[in-house]
């Protein structure tokens, strides 16, 4: 495919690499030529100096002949202009990246349709989130979110004393919109019905609705959850959003931010917060506020290398697990090596979700689960499709397949009994990987 690519920064640079290596045709504009001469160097990408904003710029990379384009320079502004502007000359499809979440969040004001731009990335939103959900489930043998965080789906084993072991599952007072998806017992996966039930050492999988999903994952603790402390390095947007993920949920959550001003602000706008306008990584604040013994330390300062250094710091003087940010990919891997527990970076969450831009396959795969024998498939529901118009109660899939989520324009949620699938919907369904063929013809896929 032709793929356009405007801002040469951490985000653009990367995704260059990543779509030049699937084998696409990559042009990449930037107004700074130093930031294009080594990417010139390293890979087979045509690269155009200019304000990317320009018709002509546009016009000279190529967008009218395009199959994407991606705007993704350092100003919100420049990248929703751009990218308007593309689909104006010609370009199939166009994919704007926001720093700001509230031109990706459509229900404020939906920026996408007004602009006629297909999709708004918010990559630092969506690492947020999946922060929030590994912090709330530090056990969990897998976790997934789906559409910005509406719909949450982990996989997790039952343990001993559970109160729900043995029971049916049509007695176990699910809260509506969660469902378990699955039992994996003794390596055998199972689509479970509402006769089915779970033992102690069974992995399951329960989906469901965001705002209800701790409530359903309760009934399958043991024993109820304490609270647990969170300390967060750094007042940046990223913190902003991890901490109102977690609001409400059992955790105590301190955010140091050594700019004063910037804290207050942060005080007055997360009252469930502790904020300490200090630097968490100075060993007399970090003895005094006793953040040893913290559950979580999450790094999350816009700097790379302090993020690191606050991370070892707190590993060192015990804090049992932590999480940083790193925006070069490349650290990646030499962060676990140093012993940290989890690291993530925005533009690899970036790069993955432009991929996903460019797949309109009808069925794709997701993830997998278990030992690879079950999948999550995306897929789309076609106008012939034969389960539709229908209530999902009426509709015989177990046990080969489970609809765990219905995307309807902006929304998805986990479907109710009485819900129908209509003709243009996204389904997220729970089934055998080697059975995946058999979605095109159920759903009429095309």
């Amino acid at each position: 495919m032709r793929i356009v690519i405007c801002g040469a920064g951490e985000v653009g640079s990367h995704a260059a690499e990543v779509l030049v290596r699937a084998d696409h045709s990559v042009t990449l504009v930037d107004r700074d030529g130093a930031r294009l001469r080594p990417i010139e160097d390293a890979i087979d990408a045509r690269t155009v100096q200019g304000n990317c904003a320009r018709s002509d710029i546009l016009i000279d990379a190529g967008v009218e002949q395009c199959d994407l384009l991606v705007a993704a320079t350092d100003c919100d502004e420049v990248n929703l202009l751009t990218a308007a502007l593309a689909k104006r000359l010609g370009a199939i499809k166009v994919v704007a990246r926001v720093h700001d979440f509230d031109f990706a969040d459509r229900r404020l004001f939906d920026y996408g349709e007004t602009l006629d731009i297909d999709h708004l990335i918010c990559p630092e939103y969506s690492t947020a989130l999946t922060i929030a959900q590994n912090i709330r489930n530090p056990a969990a043998l897998a976790v997934e979110t789906f559409a910005r965080g509406q719909v949450e789906m982990q996989q997790f084993q039952i343990a001993k004393g559970c109160s729900a072991s043995g029971k049916p599952l049509s007695s176990l007072s699910l809260p509506q919109g969660s469902r378990l998806a699955a039992v994996i017992r003794d390596g055998v996966v199972s689509i479970p019905d509402s006769s089915s039930t779970v033992e102690a050492g069974d992995a399951v999988v329960l989906v469901a609705d965001a705002p209800v999903y701790d409530s359903a994952r309760k009934i399958f603790r043991a024993t109820p959850r304490s609270h647990r402390a969170v300390v967060i390095q750094g007042g940046t947007m990223m913190s902003e959003w991890v901490c109102r993920a977690l609001r409400g949920r059992a955790f105590s959550i301190r955010l140091f931010e050594p700019d004063r001003e910037r804290a207050e602000r942060l005080a007055a706008d997360l009252e469930w917060v502790t904020v300490l306008a200090s630097d968490v990584t100075d060993s007399t604040v970090f003895a005094e506020e006793r953040v040893q013994e913290a559950d979580h330390f999450v790094a999350l300062l816009d700097d790379d290398e302090a993020n690191i250094i606050g991370g070892v710091l707190a590993k060192l003087r015990g804090v049992d697990s932590v999480t940083v940010i790193v925006q070069r990919s490349t650290y990646l891997d030499s962060v676990y090596a140093i012993g940290l527990d989890r690291a993530y970076s925005p533009r690899t969450v970036a790069a993955k979700q432009i991929e996903d831009a460019l797949d309109g396959r009808p069925v794709r795969t997701m993830s997998t689960l278990a030992d690879g024998s079950v999948s999550v498939f995306r897929v789309r529901v076609g106008p012939e499709c034969e389960i539709a118009e229908k209530r999902l109660r009426t509709i015989k899939l177990t046990p080969d397949w489970s609809i765990i989520a219905v995307q309807r324009g902006d929304v998805t949620r986990v479907p109710h009994a009485n819900d129908e699938l209509k003709p243009g919907d996204e389904v997220l369904v729970l089934g055998k990987t080697d059975r995946g063929d058999r979605l095109k013809e159920i759903f009429d896929a095309g």
